[in-house]
């Protein structure tokens, strides 16, 4: 995917996935990426501090339509994709084609992620005959 999207000037140097609470599941770094070194510490904290601020999308008074956030810096920006019940996180240079990022990653990241995010929601759902089968923690 990291591939692909750089291909067309995604110009991703990693991608974080994690839980919507901030666990940390995997990360895949750009194999081409000439930039300093990133700094394990600042990744961490991302991981950790953005990924549980995904759960108040819904909050913000825009319904269950807030799937993606786009933090633009300085020197970065920051893509937030989440797919309950795990958070995307995708960090790329400052010269990058957020369109390439946008129309080729994240619809690639979603397809790839699927299976794992389903098995995820149904191993976290309350059983079927739970008193409140419709309220689990992330419908």
């Amino acid at each position: 995917i990291i591939q692909r999207a750089n291909a067309c000037g995604g110009a991703i140097r990693v991608i974080l996935l994690s839980t919507a609470e901030g666990v940390p599941l995997g990360r895949a770094y750009s194999s081409t990426d000439r930039e300093t070194p990133l700094n394990e510490e600042v990744l961490s904290n991302i991981e950790s501090t953005w990924a549980p601020a995904s759960k108040q999308f819904p909050l913000l008074n825009m319904g269950k339509e807030v799937k993606i956030v786009t933090a633009i810096y300085d020197q970065r920006t920051i893509f937030h994709v989440y797919q309950a019940p795990v958070v995307v996180t995708i960090l790329v240079g400052m010269n990058a084609n957020l369109g390439a990022i946008r129309s080729t990653a994240i619809p690639l990241l979603k397809q790839t992620l699927e299976p794992l995010c389903t098995t995820l929601l149904n191993s976290l759902s309350p059983p079927v005959d739970h008193p409140y089968p419709q309220q689990g923690y992330y419908q």
